[in-house]
């Protein structure tokens, strides 16, 4: 509903799109540049370079791209659009520099938040380091290895235990030709299956790489090493193999793109497990069994997350604490090693830990001690990340600090709108009537049209339903026959209230149409065309100050809002000192070509 003339809506954006691409770096806007990196202001003693330009316009969605006066995105590809989204880093900069000039950098809770992003920043790169980057490409030979098991199934008996020596027990007891059954009688720790039978089939490249390599890799016949699962220790006795029967396998190239997704997805997950191993290693990362048992026999029984009468989820309030008897509260429970100093946890320390948490963090007694055992480790695994992180020096990798700043930035921009920006929020009856007296053809009601709309095959069938609607054939017999595009076909072909204000063929095929007409074939795309008929119009009308008058009192505070934030970007702008260099952006890749680059070649290796 605002004028094309209004502020608001250029210099809203500026505030709302701090979220989506930050502000430049704290030290300056130049840094990361590459050695062809150009100037394209300069703000103050920083400067925005083409370099910072580009990474930020990629991270744009569409709909946040600075727009025109008639509120759709700027191309990009223009000096016009090159230049709106330089202001907006140049205005952000001029926040920037504001904010630490007012010392906002010194207050705790920022310097609190930057040490939490900068500790979660570091885990993250250390992750694409070690896992994200090397799963990005696979090879030909990886492809091939896939290819040659998909399709294979493996078809076992198992059992799960909650111990490790339970697990080796129940191995042993198997090979040693036990009857199944028996075995699994006498250490299966999870809920009978239904129907009884111990049975499952794993497919290849079903399960994680984790699960699944040592099913495959026994022979047929043969019972695997315990498998650790979220569940507990798996034990599996392969009892046969099937594979594709001829002809029922699609070829290498017909399946190349699921085989490269799936392998993508395994490889993440066999490097990522990998790594969480080597860290638990690294840092002699321990859990007390004794202690996890008597920790999983004080879970509160039957715990759900939502409650059975309110349906909501259970509040901390009502959740019961974990049952530990006062004599094993000293109990060593978990514990790492960083250099000679050791981190070591009670059974007590874990209580005070599990008594906090809300009801979707806890573990369930109904999960098995596995699901237990698996989120302590999660838990401390994080922690190791980030001493990881810290040990690699990280925290002070420029991807970390560019991401830090970003994040800071936003919190800045956030606290300086809201602490400076400021303006006369009351709007008296006088000052709604004389903004009335201007801006009343905002808010005419535009004309609206209902009728009938269906999409077809091609333009000889479109024709043809045409014809039956002139002839009055029943819609819902016309829209089966004819009907091709299911979303139209699901509304029942309706058209309602469509206002004047919209684009398109289909509109404009319904508004150059009396009430009761028929237009001829529309083209819609795709070499369909589309058939529409108007059913109802309902002229515009003017609006009414009295039914609008809280939404046009809100428009009247946003433009006050606006010219106060312009006001000090003026005042900022001549306190700190812009300068263009106009002439920089013409080189400048468009957002289109920053987010669409050009396909590779070839599917292999996958470079994600």
């Amino acid at each position: 509903m605002f004028s094309k003339k209004s502020p608001v809506r250029v210099l809203m954006w500026l505030v709302l799109a701090c979220v989506g691409i930050g502000l430049l770096s704290w030290s300056g806007c130049g840094k990361g540049g590459s050695d062809k990196d150009v100037v394209l202001a300069d703000v103050g003693d920083s400067h925005i370079m083409a370099s910072e330009y580009k990474r930020r316009l990629a991270k744009q969605e569409e709909a946040d791209l600075p727009k025109g006066d008639d509120g759709k995105p700027l191309d990009m590809s223009t000096l016009e659009g090159k230049k709106a989204f330089l202001h907006t880093l140049i205005n952000k900069e001029l926040m920037r520099l504001k904010a630490i000039q007012l010392g906002y950098m010194n207050d705790p809770k920022v310097a609190a938040a930057k040490q939490s992003l900068t500790d979660y920043n570091a885990g993250m790169v250390l992750w694409d380091d070690v896992v994200g980057t090397p799963s990005k490409t696979i090879s030909e030979q990886e492809l091939q290895d896939f290819y040659d098991k998909m399709g294979v199934t493996r078809h076992c008996h198992y059992l799960i235990t909650n111990f490790k020596d339970d697990a080796e027990a129940a191995r042993r007891m198997a090979l040693d030709g036990a009857d199944w059954d028996d075995v699994a009688a006498k250490y299966h720790d999870g809920d009978a299956p239904q129907g009884g039978e111990f049975v499952i089939d794993v497919p290849f490249g079903r399960y994680g790489t984790d699960f699944e390599t040592p099913v495959f890799a026994v022979e047929v016949g043969g019972v695997t090493e315990p498998i650790l699962t979220v569940y507990g220790y798996w034990i599996l006795r392969v009892d046969s193999e099937t594979t594709p029967k001829p002809g029922k396998k699609p070829d290498l190239e017909e399946a190349k793109a699921q085989i490269l997704d799936t392998t993508y997805n395994r490889k993440i997950a066999r490097i990522r497990n990998d790594f969480r191993k080597e860290i638990d290693k690294k840092y002699k990362l321990t859990i007390n069994e004794d202690t996890l048992w008597k920790c999983y026999q004080g879970l509160p029984e039957g715990e759900v997350i939502l409650d059975p009468e309110t349906k909501k989820p259970v509040p901390k309030e009502n959740l019961k604490p974990l049952d530990i008897k006062p004599a094993d509260m000293d109990l060593p429970f978990y514990s790492y090693q960083v250099g000679d100093d050791v981190t070591a946890y009670t059974l007590g320390d874990y209580k005070v830990i599990f008594d906090r948490m809300s009801v979707f963090q806890r573990p369930k007694k109904s999960e098995m001690l596995g699901s237990l055992r698996n989120k302590i480790k999660q838990e401390l695994e994080k922690a190791l990340l980030n001493i990881e992180a810290k040990q690699r020096g990280l925290p002070d990798d420029p991807r970390v600090t560019t991401l830090v700043n970003e994040k800071m930035e936003e919190i800045l921009v956030t606290k300086i709108y809201k602490d400076l920006v400021s303006y006369d929020e009351r709007v008296t009856p006088e000052q709604l009537d004389a903004f009335w007296a201007e801006h009343e053809q905002d808010y005419v009601i535009p004309e609206k049209r209902s009728g009938h709309l269906v999409v077809c095959l091609n333009e000889d069938e479109a024709n043809k339903a045409r014809d039956a609607m002139a002839a009055g054939e029943p819609w819902k017999d016309i829209l089966l026959k004819y009907g091709t595009d299911r979303n139209n076909k699901s509304k029942g072909g309706r058209l309602e209230s469509i206002p004047s204000t919209v684009t398109g063929t289909v509109r404009d095929a319904l508004f150059a149409l009396d009430k009761g007409g028929i237009s001829e074939p529309v083209a819609v795309g795709n070499g369909r065309f589309a058939v529409v008929s108007c059913d109802s119009i309902v002229p515009s009308r003017p609006g009414i100050l009295k039914d609008l008058s809280q939404e046009v009192g809100q428009r009247i505070k946003k433009i006050r809002e606006e010219e106060a934030f312009q006001k000090l970007l003026d005042q900022w702008t001549e306190e700190f000192g812009v300068t263009i260099y106009e002439e920089n952006l013409a080189d400048l890749p468009s957002w289109e070509e920053l987010t669409n680059p050009p396909l590779p070649g070839k599917a292999v290796p996958r470079n994600t």
